[in-house]
């Protein structure tokens, strides 16, 4: 590998300077970069890095190039694990530690005093994957042409608003943009830290622009030439939905260029597998001045579900990760010698959470879930020693609450109503007026029909584990049907409001106050047991709205100040109260506390930290650099 030298452009900590266009410096590249760039196919690499490249310190040590990162993928709506290894690269991202915010894609970010103004300032020269400059007018175009376009009208989530308005963002110079909020948002960095962070950097405006109307005349006709409806439906289909990163659509065109370390050659859920190679333009380096990433390319396998992830890793398919995988964990790593673990600390705050639509269509089963009682009744009528005992060994009961570890940790919400006890169920119903029962023993409502729900849920262990809750619940004189729904099913119901019960994952274990979707109705996409509710606090004006009691009301209030505020100790505070009020709504129910898990390298695969958080917010372990993981050639 060539010997270079290389100056660092110093006082990077001072903000908003005018940053030389000119630097003495040579880079080192891939060989395969360099053969491409020999053969006169691409620029120098000093020509495609921006002039102030991000530096990337090894979790271990410096590495080499090449290889393949190999995982396995599942075949259908699994876009999550391409965010978390290959997708996550936002203005600012989360350190390794999970500890706090740090500029990523931003050079630097500077708040105003009162947190209503973020200023961040680009790195000049950078650019997307096909080479085309990366500059503040991509981020305009997202935010003018995108966001607030009429025909996309839910492109504004709720982490882009305050005060019930959406952001505005202007464009201070090439490099430099400035979101401004009409009220104060000191939880914007963390918000900008999630997965949902990187919309407004990958939008190019170069490529997307053809599509739209207002910059091509034909637009509409090239598209329905092409058997589109319209503009519109082309440009989903090249790009999904605006505003949902978990879009599928999104990754389905692998022509769309990116920010990203790797880019997909590929459709996801079509080819198998799916290629991704490393990006030449990557504006990443390590601390001797050598491009990133150091693997090649990252090739995922397409499995149907997540027990057959576990035997690609058993087969040899897979030298490095942590979803899907960690549930047979000790499996693999028992079968396959070439493996080891690392730790993964857990997030989330339960195996399964339990949510009824207190929003449901039917106006009679409605008022039967609303009633407290009724859910109480449905939590001590669960017995979590059993099903621990049957499907989780390691783990503890536990309602859905942040998790022990937590400064946010609530006795009294993660421990309420989890006692198994039939007699006090039974009475609980009793208060609720359900007496009257059928010749088959269940419970008659209020108009005589039988009470019976669906309850749905996405894959096998977690329809294990809800097959044997809803046994406890028939026991009751509920009857109640469980359902495993394909992912695409399961999301869509619950956007439509269509669905009567759900049995999911447990987001805001450690990170209660940055995901908090399970303790108040503030996200119409994950707050599933209100959705109407979620709706009204997004946009009361909505059609999809529905006014939350005056007590819910006064929590998503007490969220709006805690988005508000820039002080840590107010913000634990509020959160604090915030949770006082989900003890007494009791919105969502629990089985048990999950424990750390285990994810799976190769032993040839370095740089991989021993502890990585696990969290969606997270996006593990994408905070971990993957650009620098490297494989050790045999």
């Amino acid at each position: 590998m060539k010997q270079f030298t290389y100056i660092l452009i110093a006082a990077l900590g001072a903000l908003f300077i005018n940053l030389p266009e000119t630097r003495a410096v040579e880079f080192g590249e891939s060989p395969t970069l360099a053969k491409r760039v020999a053969e006169g196919k691409l620029p120098p690499v000093n020509d495609r890095l921006p002039t102030t490249p991000m530096i990337v310190t090894p979790n271990d040590k410096i590495g080499v190039y090449g290889g393949t990162w190999q995982m396995a993928q599942r075949s259908q709506r699994d876009q999550a694990l391409l965010i978390r290894n290959i997708g996550y690269e936002p203005l600012l991202r989360w350190t390794p530690q999970w500890t706090s915010t740090i500029p990523n894609v931003a050079l630097s970010f500077q708040p105003s005093s009162d947190a209503t103004e973020f200023f961040f300032r680009l790195r000049p020269g950078m650019r997307w994957s096909d080479g085309a400059p990366f500059t503040a007018k991509d981020i305009i175009f997202w935010y003018e042409d995108i966001l607030l376009n009429p025909a996309f009208p839910n492109a504004v989530p709720e982490w882009l608003t305050a005060g019930g308005n959406a952001v505005k963002i202007d464009e201070v110079d090439e490099n430099t943009v400035a979101f401004r909020f009409s009220t104060p948002y000191g939880l914007f960095p963390t918000a900008l830290a999630r997965p949902e962070g990187v919309e407004p950097v990958s939008y190019p405006a170069h490529f997307l622009k053809p599509l739209l109307p207002k910059y091509n005349q034909n637009a509409d006709a090239e598209a329905r030439a092409l058997g589109f409806d319209g503009w519109k439906e082309r440009f989903v289909s090249v790009f999904g939905n605006p505003g949902t990163i978990d879009d599928p659509s999104r990754w389905l065109n692998p022509d769309v260029p990116t920010l990203n370390a790797w880019v997909l050659t590929g459709v996801y859920g079509t080819d198998d597998p799916l290629i991704a190679k490393r990006n030449p333009y990557y504006w990443k380096i390590d601390p001797t001045g050598r491009q990133l990433p150091y693997i090649d390319e990252v090739s995922f396998t397409l499995v149907p579900s997540k027990s057959a992830a576990g035997d690609a890793a058993i087969a040899g398919k897979v030298n490095m990760q942590e979803r899907h995988v960690s549930t047979r964990a000790d499996e693999v790593l028992s079968a396959n010698e070439n493996l080891q673990p690392f730790t993964l600390i857990e997030s989330d705050m339960n195996t399964l959470t339990l949510s009824l639509n207190l929003n449901d269509k039917d106006p009679v089963l409605r008022n039967i879930f609303q009633d407290k009682n009724f859910r109480i009744a449905l939590s001590h009528a669960i017995d979590r020693d059993d099903i621990i005992a049957r499907f989780v060994p390691e783990a503890l009961p536990h309602q859905a609450a942040p998790r022990p570890e937590s400064p946010l940790y609530h006795t009294v919400l993660a421990r309420q109503y989890i006692h198994y006890d039939p007699a006090l169920a039974a009475d609980y119903i009793a208060r609720t007026g359900l007496r009257h029962k059928d010749e088959d023993g269940f419970l008659l409502r209020p108009d005589g029909k039988r009470l019976s729900f669906t309850i749905d849920t996405e894959g096998a262990d977690r329809f294990a584990i809800l097959d044997a809750v809803i046994q406890y619940w028939r026991e009751l004189g509920i009857d109640v049907r469980a359902r495993n729904l394909p992912r695409e099913e399961f999301v869509s119901l619950r956007e439509l409001n269509d669905h009567q019960a759900s049995a999911w994952g447990g987001d805001g274990g450690l990170d209660a106050m940055v995901i908090p979707i399970n303790y108040l109705p503030m996200s119409p996409d994950s707050s599933w047991f209100a959705t109407g509710w979620a709706n009204w606090y997004v946009n009361p004006e909505s059609p999809d709205a529905i006014t939350p009691p005056e007590t819910v009301q006064r929590q998503l209030a007490l969220y709006n100040q805690l988005k508000e505020t820039a002080n840590a100790q107010k913000q634990t505070q509020l959160m604090r109260d915030i949770l006082d009020i989900s003890v007494d709504q009791f919105y969502v129910m629990g089985i048990a506390l999950p424990p750390n898990r285990k994810g799976v390298v190769a032993k040839n695969f370095h740089n991989v930290p021993k502890v990585i958080p696990a969290a969606w917010s997270y996006a593990t372990p994408a905070p971990t650099n993957p650009s620098q993981y490297y494989i050790e050639p045999n």
